[in-house]
């Protein structure tokens, strides 16, 4: 199944920050939807999305666990803990600790790359996280 491999791949990509590896995950039309970033197109937004996550979390780690796969559509869940210790999107730095838990549904091409991914995410949570300083912080 294509989901393990790419769920272990990406795993690695993200903990090694490596915009190039995240990259050569996928194929156009590349789409990517999400309720922090919103639907986007292309292997250059990917980039500049996986760009702009590192800057904004210079220790993000990932945690990507397979679900499952039916014919080319598979899921997972994934985990993100980092430093909010950039900016990242609208959102000052914030110094704070953060978790973001994520499903993904991953839709791959006949050979294995992705080319299209939907997640799902509290964005409440994640924005209340984005946005409150730690009492550690104030």
């Amino acid at each position: 199944m294509f989901i393990d491999d790419f769920a272990r791949a990406a795993e690695a990509a993200v903990n090694q920050h490596s915009i190039d590896e995240v990259t050569a995950l996928w194929r156009e039309p590349a789409r990517y939807d999400s309720p922090l970033t919103g639907p986007q197109e292309g292997i250059d937004a990917l980039a500049a999305r996986e760009s702009a996550l590192f800057a904004g979390f210079s220790d993000l780690r990932a945690s990507i666990r397979p679900l499952g796969q039916d014919g080319l559509t598979g899921s997972m869940l994934v985990r993100f803990e980092g430093t909010h210790d950039g900016e990242y999107g609208a959102f000052a730095a914030t110094g704070n600790s953060i978790v973001i838990e994520m499903a993904a549904v991953i839709t791959f091409d006949s050979e294995g790359y992705v080319v299209e991914e939907r997640l799902f995410a509290d964005s409440a949570t994640v924005v209340g996280q984005l946005t409150h300083h730690s009492a550690s912080h104030d």
